[in-house]
């Protein structure tokens, strides 16, 4: 490019900087938009006395307004209470509590009554659950209540009662009920009545048992959206679900589930027909890690699943020894699995405090240049924190070896502190890695560093670095680059944008006909700053090849001619 064109391109850029839009230019329905997403208490202060068209739209009549009650006297919510909610009954749409002494029916003042007639939203942080249940019956006259968000700050013993008024609200569309308590119960009995709760979004963040959570959904058959903070262990087994008629439940999370797989199998076989999205988190019952098991409930009776999320979690605080079930997880990678596009990954997390946790999971694939040359039966293996006592060494190695008898393919590691001699020998204990994530390298130090022949037969040919900081980080880059001779893609996130020539320069200069794919993920891209790269290239020549530079929001893509 020539002196003049860049002098042309510099001048173009200046006058489309010049075009200028006010805010005074937004016409009143965007401002209506707007003021929906603005808590009320702070549009009237902004816009309140601004001008005479702001203090019109402010006063627009059928203007939505959110309002936010978190002050910490009564006597200021008694006054908020006076000046904002009263008067505006008929146009909040949306409210949140933030404070057990805001619902008080001693106090006339607070009452949410039938005047608030639009009001769609109730989000009730830190309340007790008597004070709550004292306003469910007012709650019944409002025609347009289709949200309600409640975390109990007392201690519970039985929710029958809260649910059961909950259930009977005519236009509830979600429900998200938070609660704690030792020996906390619902005694909920199965509905056998035409009547039923329009709830299609349920969330539980409380532990429950799978029974319970049973008689719960037979209250609920619109439901589409299912999460539940923990399904208990119970003795019982579930032998038939008969009664349960729920036909459009199309997605279920589990943070915690502890009922033994036999029993999620039944109860997945009754309700698993037009389910797209399962999430699950378990531990203890080794069941959970037969993959054959796992086909064939999805094959029977998920046939429309499209995304699985699952993880099981081990802990080890003495020895790791390889089971008969560890045994079968290379089942998991299987092109049942594969043509899914859910992939298996093994995590582990060695930290610096027992026991080491060794998580088995299996999640959707997520699209990346790099993947084209990934194999895709693969196991992915992420090790947090390599970081250890010496005390624990021998635990370490066993955890190292026991690994070393799957067929790892892609390795991240994160390390807080890191370990560069358990590093190298993990590397050289996994002959079959072609892909490497590295998170940080604050703490990697290069006089540690020394290169390892015996590694430089690796396969690793996708090199990815997740957080650059300092310049001083290129020559680790280029230490990993060095240790991996077969590389075509190299990855680097910067965290910010005014240094990314210097990186594209010491990368280009050392590496140019090591491998032919770079990309540099950065905070935010734009043309300008891709013509400017073009610039730098070709004066300083680093590429004389042929090459192609392109963007997205937020990764520059940089591919030449080996």
């Amino acid at each position: 490019m020539s002196d003049e064109e860049q002098k042309n391109m510099l001048e173009t850029s200046k006058q489309n900087n010049m075009s200028y839009t006010h805010i005074e230019d937004l016409s009143n329905e965007i401002f209506y938009e707007i003021f929906e997403f603005i808590d009320y208490y702070d549009l009237y202060n902004a816009f309140s006395n601004l001008n005479n068209r702001f203090q019109n739209l402010f006063n627009y009549p059928y203007l939505s307004l959110s309002t936010n009650i978190e002050h910490t006297s009564a006597s200021e919510v008694e006054k908020y209470y006076t000046q904002f909610i009263t008067p505006n009954k008929h146009r909040i749409v949306s409210l949140y509590f933030n404070d057990r002494l805001y619902i008080n029916n001693s106090q006339s003042s607070y009452i949410i009554d039938s005047s608030f007639n639009r009001l769609q939203s109730l989000n009730f942080n830190r309340v007790q659950h008597k004070q709550f249940l004292s306003l469910l019956p007012t709650l019944m006259s409002l025609p347009h209540l289709s949200s309600i968000i409640v975390h109990f700050n007392d201690n519970i013993v039985n929710l029958t009662e809260i649910y059961r008024l909950i259930f009977q609200l005519p236009f509830l569309n979600k429900l998200e009920l938070l609660a704690k308590g030792y020996s906390l119960t619902m005694s909920l009995p199965l509905n056998e009545l035409e009547q039923h709760s329009h709830i299609k979004h349920l969330i539980i963040n409380h532990a429950c048992s799978l029974t319970e959570l049973i008689n719960l959904l037979s209250y609920t058959p619109l439901l589409v959206h299912l999460t539940c903070m923990e399904l208990c262990k119970q003795d019982q087994y579930i032998e038939k679900i008969t009664s349960l008629k729920i036909f459009n439940l199309t997605s279920i999370t589990f943070h915690m589930c502890n009922v033994e797989f036999s029993n999620l199998e039944i109860f997945i076989q009754n309700i698993g027909k037009q389910l797209r999205v399962l999430c699950i988190n378990t531990s203890q019952d080794i069941a959970y890690m037969n993959a054959t098991r796992w086909e064939q409930l999805i094959s029977m009776y998920i046939p429309n699943l499209r995304v699985l999320k699952f993880g099981y979690d081990e802990y080890h605080y003495q020895n790791i020894e390889l089971a008969s079930h560890h045994t079968l997880l290379n089942q998991f990678t299987s092109s049942f699995w594969i043509n899914r596009g859910w992939f298996f990954q093994i995590t582990v997390d060695i930290d610096y405090w027992p026991p080491i946790k060794v998580t088995y999971s299996i999640s959707p694939n997520r699209p990346s240049w790099c993947h084209m040359y990934e194999e895709t039966d693969n196991i992915k293996l992420t090790v947090d924190r390599l970081y250890f006592a010496a005390s624990r060494e021998y635990l370490v190695d066993k955890i190292f070896s026991f690994i070393s008898t799957f067929h790892i393919t892609h390795l991240t590691i994160d390390c807080e502190k890191f370990a560069y001699i358990k590093f190298i020998q993990l590397l050289s204990m996994l002959p079959n890695l072609n892909s490497l994530k590295i998170m940080s390298l604050s703490y990697f130090k290069l006089k540690c560093a020394v290169n390892q022949s015996c590694l430089m037969n690796n396969k690793i040919i996708t090199l990815e670095f997740q957080s650059f900081i300092e310049n001083i980080d290129l020559e680790k880059i280029q230490f990993f680059i060095d240790l991996c001779p077969h590389m075509k893609y190299l990855q680097v996130k910067c965290e910010h944008t005014f240094n990314i020539e210097s990186i594209l320069r010491y990368i280009l200069l050392k590496n140019n006909t090591k491998f032919n794919f770079f990309c540099l993920w950065v905070p935010i891209t734009n043309d300008i700053m891709i013509k400017q790269l073009q610039i730098m290239i070709n004066h300083e020549k680093l590429l004389i090849q042929h090459y192609e530079i392109k963007r997205t929001t937020d990764k520059i893509y940089l591919q030449w001619n080996n």
